[in-house]
């Protein structure tokens, strides 16, 4: 009887962890410093209640809850070691999106409104970098969950949301249509998220929202049904690489890729600056970390990529 009730006491206290933890996932960025602070909370709040759970289920005090608490932490040393050593390095690791760039398929930081047209929801970038969000009075550009179409709506709550939760496998091959976790061509030490449509020695052009490969249109999974590409960006002055007038070449080992959002996404088509050797669009292939094959949070935004 002892024993199942320490095995109860430290099954329950997981239950209240895992809890806590998933109610912290859901707050909204506030910052860096609140972010900080309300882990901190976090953490006291754990520990409090582990122990409490504890000395209700054993009957004794806090302080013994306590000390019978701490065995708990050897088994999750040697977890912490194993994913720190072998798992994350090789194998599998989790992701979160920094951007909005991947909407609807992966929903980074974001704003939520109804989809004027279809009721669904609409998602937007939260960034400054665009036009759209430097005044109140501009109707926000979204995209649709339902029809992968763009929208602009009038005046969507400023409310910012967490993004999704990805694994992402190292060891799968990277194939045409996949999204991809990889390391920035310009140098940024964020790792960023994208849909890989180009493979070595093609030719990729972007024509009539469509992509194109060595004069070929391509047509994408049904995942992807709806979503539109662009050659060129309101208000953006420059040429995009993949424009019919600016073809992007890749060489052997270089990729192009894409945003799903495009037109709120810094993609293969804006990069100003290469990896050293190769042009600004092409991402060699010892920069890609590996291939998102799920979303594993929130709950109900769980799926299967690949």
């Amino acid at each position: 009887m002892t024993f199942l009730r320490a095995f109860g006491a430290i099954a329950a206290a997981e239950v209240v962890c895992w809890i806590l933890w998933a109610l912290f996932s859901r707050i909204p960025n506030a910052g860096l410093a609140r972010t900080v602070f309300a882990g901190i909370i976090l953490l006291i709040l754990t520990l409090a209640l582990t122990w409490l759970v504890i000395a209700l289920i054993l009957r004794t005090s806090l302080w013994r809850a306590a000390w019978a608490w701490l065995p708990t932490l050897v088994p999750r040393a040697g977890y912490f070691l194993l994913v720190l050593l072998t798992v994350k390095p090789y194998l599998i690791e989790a992701f979160v999106i920094p951007t909005n760039s991947m909407a609807p398929t992966i929903i980074g930081r974001h704003w939520e409104a109804p989809c004027p047209r279809c009721g669904s929801p609409a998602y937007s970038s939260v960034e400054p970098d665009w036009s759209d969000y430097d005044s109140h009075n501009r109707p926000v550009l979204m995209i649709c969950s339902r029809e992968h179409r763009t929208c602009e709506v009038a005046d969507p709550p400023r409310v910012e949301l967490p993004g999704d939760r990805l694994l992402v496998n190292k060891l799968l091959a990277p194939r045409r249509w996949d999204v991809i976790v990889f390391k920035m061509p310009e140098g940024t030490q964020t790792d960023y998220c994208k849909r890989l449509v180009g493979l070595p020695g093609e030719t990729v052009v972007i024509r009539d929202g469509a992509v194109w490969i060595d004069g070929r249109r391509l047509s994408p999974p049904e995942s992807c049904a709806g979503l539109e590409y662009l050659a060129e960006i309101k208000d953006y002055p420059e040429k995009l690489w993949g424009s019919p007038s600016k073809p992007a070449r890749l060489g052997p080992d270089e990729y192009f890729v894409l945003g799903d959002f495009s037109a709120r996404a810094k993609d293969s088509r804006l990069w100003q600056q290469g990896a050293p050797g190769h042009p600004p669009y092409a991402i060699p292939a010892d920069y890609i970390i590996g291939v998102v094959t799920h979303i594993y949070w929130p709950l109900s935004r769980c799926r299967v990529l690949r």
